[in-house]
């Protein structure tokens, strides 16, 4: 394998994946339930033989055909990437101004196909390419639990109890107040009182009531590690009135922001804990920004936790989202848990190559 860059390296050839996983149980929180994912997985290929893999998901909606993905490809993104240098696309900047917002198809999964490509032809593996030194992570277990039965929950719990997670977050957001206490105390009793535990609401609340309900929290002797995404996205005003008013607990949000969202948010003082995951670049962007307020960074679910490279090379990222879920399948050697821990891979570009028989099965 290359470990010098040649700059007749090109981008010469792609291939598209259309996959339905049918998950085991529902997932969701207090506004959602998903029985199944749609995954799309791009290949890029080089010039030279090297491959980069990149993925994206759909909840809630079939993709579309994989012709007419195809399609999509050929006319908005390929023109650009064809022929061009894999460095010079992952490294690019654009401004989404215009007609040009979100006209881009599959970004993300072209961004991390472009990422392993680069770490492939200097034979890194992306946390060390990206400043990283240490590849462990710590991680907690996310049971995506509200539709699950409290049976099915603790048993959810006890696996990742078994995989030595010393964080867990739970869904809260049930219009009555005793279900959240109860699935909170659930939870204790199956991981022990040392655990941090973290509880989402998924915007379930207004201001008002999330304060409410983070003081009955607090009486009834639960200490919360955070409290995720309590109000809607794009209440600053709100998320700084939660800060100031329940100081207790941390206040965890931003996943479901852009970066101008990110900004705004910092700017309003509405977090302690900013929640990155997606873009690559964005999220490398938005904790530097976050850095020049003091606030800490935790990665969200990243597709077959290739979000643990960007956690391994960033300052101050206290968790790494784990809800072990089916596309895990679908790659050879998955990302690793150890002792709480998400353990980088330590193969070049994010080091997830494709199971083909597994990609077979999932086709659709």
């Amino acid at each position: 394998m290359p470990n010098t860059y040649d700059h007749r390296v090109k981008l010469a050839d792609y291939k598209l994946h259309r996959l339905r996983l049918e998950l085991e149980v529902p997932i969701g929180d207090s506004q959602v339930v998903f029985n199944e994912h749609w995954l799309t997985v791009l290949e890029l290929q080089t010039n030279d033989g090297l491959t980069g893999i990149g993925f994206d998901l759909q909840q809630g909606k079939p993709t579309p055909a994989v012709a007419e993905m195809q399609a999509q490809f050929e006319y908005n993104m390929w023109p650009t990437l064809c022929g061009a240098s894999p460095f010079g696309e992952a490294f690019r900047l654009s401004r989404p101004r215009g007609g040009n917002v979100a006209a881009a198809t599959l970004p993300v999964a072209v961004e991390t196909a472009l990422w392993d490509l680069v770490g492939k032809a200097v034979d890194l593996p992306l946390y060390r390419l990206f400043g990283g030194s240490q590849p462990a992570v710590p991680a907690y277990g996310s049971t995506l639990d509200f539709h699950l039965s409290d049976k099915q929950f603790e048993t959810r719990l006890g696996d990742f109890k078994q995989m030595g997670f010393r964080g867990i977050k739970i869904k809260v957001g049930h219009p009555d107040v005793q279900w959240d206490l109860k699935r909170m105390q659930i939870a204790l009793d199956v991981m022990g009182p040392d655990v941090d535990l973290m509880i989402d609401a998924n915007e379930a609340w207004s201001p008002k009531e999330a304060i409410r309900r983070s003081h009955i929290y607090h009486k009834e002797g639960f200490e919360i590690y955070w409290i995720e995404d309590p109000i809607t996205r794009e209440d600053y005003s709100g998320y700084a009135q939660l800060r100031g008013a329940i100081p207790f607990t941390r206040i965890n949000t931003g996943e479901y922001l852009g970066f101008h969202g990110k900004r705004r948010l910092l700017e309003s003082s509405g977090v302690d804990v900013l929640n990155i995951h997606g873009s690559i670049g964005m999220s490398r962007a938005a904790a530097h920004l976050a850095g020049d307020y003091g606030i800490p960074v935790s990665l969200g679910n990243t597709i077959m936790e290739t979000g643990v490279h960007l956690a391994a090379s960033l300052p101050e990222v206290v968790y790494l989202e784990f809800s072990d879920l089916v596309w895990n399948e679908i790659v050879q050697q998955p990302v690793q848990f150890v002792d709480g821990k998400a353990i980088a891979p330590d193969r070049a570009g994010h080091g997830l190559e494709l199971d083909r028989d597994a990609v077979a099965e999932y086709s659709c």
